[in-house]
């Protein structure tokens, strides 16, 4: 399992710079699928580019350096394996950049270091691999559930992955971006479907905007409201307490742990200061957005150039800027002052629709912390990831 914290210790790390790093890898964007929802276009998609191990090290001997200036009350690194199809790297290069990193972040050094990797699982040879997951992450992946969205075709393999997993003593969690397929699925089919899979824990996320899905009406086609994401999450965790009532276990719903969670916290702990994207280049990157809410990824700077150390990349202007978007909330006027604003789904800050409810979902968020104060179900240990 992922790092844990109580829900009622307000000192836990929450930020790179007192200890806590959500290093989000990217070490190749190479995918061999077309995902309406990704960010990815599909140049990025169909190159093989990727960051040599030697070139890792770097990174992590910079994020050392870092630490040892500043000297954190902790040092926990989360390594989310992204991309990108993580496993087209192959299983030598995932066993060597773990091995390195155990090498550069030293428990004896007071280092604790945890790998997740979120995987599609097709065309994934489970005889490699799951053995692999075992050994360097618990035996625990993440990989994207979306509906029919991807064809029934996708699904029928994913489903036949995710059995074959789980038979194999892995834990899996999905990834959904709620789409309109999901919707027209439905909230008890869904989680039904989820539940009789065998899978632990589930995330959802809006449908964002971006370059591949603008074109030829996608995300017109795909993208729900945020007023309809709102009623599917509240509806889908009334089920889920139904569920828990009839004493069936359900995968968890990882935002409604997490609005609980985080409504108890600090507000640094919901601004996005843990997490950094390394691209295959060597740009540490967080998604930003441009034209209104269309996403793309914005550099904070080259950690590869020879001249640029980890503290360069954090006290850059860029980041400097965006930190101060997410403070300010993007100066969205219903965002600043909104009572759920720690508790908000909304991880990095943009613009809402002027026609829609917020993209911080407020309306599950507040339904969540009610449905917690009447029965604290979501009460507990918290996935940080």
């Amino acid at each position: 399992m992922s790092i844990t914290a109580s829900q009622y210790d307000l000192d836990v790390p929450d930020t790179i710079e007192n200890g806590y790093f959500v290093f989000t890898i990217m070490p190749t964007l190479q995918c061999p699928y077309n995902c309406k929802h990704c960010y990815l276009s599909l140049e990025q998609r169909r190159d093989p580019t990727t960051m040599t191990i030697d070139q890792m090290r770097v990174v992590c001997r910079k994020v050392d350096a870092y630490w040892d200036q500043v000297q954190p009350p902790s040092r926990v690194v989360l390594v989310y394996n992204y991309g990108g199809e993580p496993t087209s790297t192959g299983p030598e290069y995932f066993e060597a950049y773990v091995n390195m990193m155990a090498e550069e972040f030293p428990a004896a050094k007071g280092y604790e270091v945890k790998h997740i990797m979120l995987t599609s699982l097709l065309g994934v040879d489970l005889d490699v691999w799951a053995p692999l997951w075992h050994k360097h992450t618990g035996g625990y992946i993440q990989t994207s559930y979306d509906g029919s969205m991807r064809s029934s075709s996708y699904v029928r393999k994913w489903e036949a992955k995710v059995r074959d997993a789980i038979s194999r003593g892995l834990r899996v969690a999905t990834i959904s971006v709620v789409n309109a397929d999901l919707l027209e699925q439905g909230v008890a089919n869904t989680l039904n479907i989820l539940a009789d899979l065998g899978i632990c824990e589930t995330g959802w996320l809006p449908f964002m905007l971006n370059e591949q899905n603008s074109v030829a009406g996608k995300y017109d086609r795909y993208a729900p409201t945020m007023q309809a994401f709102n009623d599917y999450m509240i509806e889908m965790l009334d089920h889920w307490y139904s569920l828990k009532y009839r004493g069936i276990q359900p995968p968890s719903i990882g935002e409604a742990h997490f609005a609980v969670d985080r409504a108890r916290r600090t507000p640094m702990s919901n601004m996005c200061g843990q997490t950094l994207f390394l691209m295959p280049n060597g740009d540490f990157v967080l998604p930003n957005y441009k034209d209104g809410y269309k996403e793309y990824m914005h550099s904070f700077g080259n950690i590869l150039e020879p001249d640029t150390t980890f503290h360069d990349i954090l006290v850059s202007r860029e980041r400097r800027l965006y930190m101060r978007r997410q403070v300010t909330r993007n100066k969205n006027p219903e965002c600043q002052g909104c009572e759920y604003k720690n508790a908000c789904l909304l991880e990095f800050a943009k613009p809402n629709k002027t026609s829609d409810e917020c993209f911080g979902a407020k309306r599950f968020v507040a339904h969540a912390i009610h449905r917690n104060s009447l029965d604290p179900l979501l009460d507990g240990p918290v996935t940080l990831f």
